[in-house]
């Protein structure tokens, strides 16, 4: 399959390492490569059932601090169901190792909310092997559906 490369002005790609996306801005030297997007959507009444009917659901999926920070907020199952579909959209991006435990990877947020997934040496090695360097996440949800993006670069 040939890579995709987007490039304005355009030129010769033909020496750039095989990545999938690349975007290049020659005016502001910035070169973005994309080695990774996973998406996932998590409907929140099926997500509220399996809290409810599996006592153990909870921390099977989630860290003590994922636990607490959902806990303390409204409506819980809306940030709950967030988070795990950080965790499936994360796996998706990196898509090498899906044997990890989704409670070793925590959903956390910075100091100004954005959210973020801690550094283990776990989740760093899955990094490497995808190549990539940072991630960024996005999470939205409505009364019925929560929703997530992580992309590698």
């Amino acid at each position: 399959m040939k890579p995709l490369y987007y490039h304005y002005p355009p030129r010769d790609t033909s020496n750039l390492p095989k990545y999938r996306l690349l975007i290049s801005f020659e005016s502001d030297k910035i070169i973005l490569m994309i080695k990774g997007i996973g998406i996932d959507i998590c409907d929140i009444k099926r997500f509220k059932k399996a809290i409810k009917n599996n006592s153990k659901f909870l921390a099977r999926i989630f860290s003590a601090g994922e636990i607490a920070y959902c806990r303390g907020k409204k409506n819980s199952v809306l940030h709950y169901a967030g988070r795990f579909a950080v965790k499936e959209a994360f796996i998706k991006a990196v898509s090498t190792d899906k044997s990890v435990p989704l409670n070793e990877i925590e959903v956390i947020n910075d100091r100004f909310g954005k959210p973020e997934i801690a550094l283990t040496p776990r989740i760093r090695a899955m990094l490497k092997a995808k190549r990539g360097k940072k991630f960024s996440l996005s999470i939205s949800h409505t009364h019925d559906a929560a929703a997530a993006v992580c992309v590698i670069t």
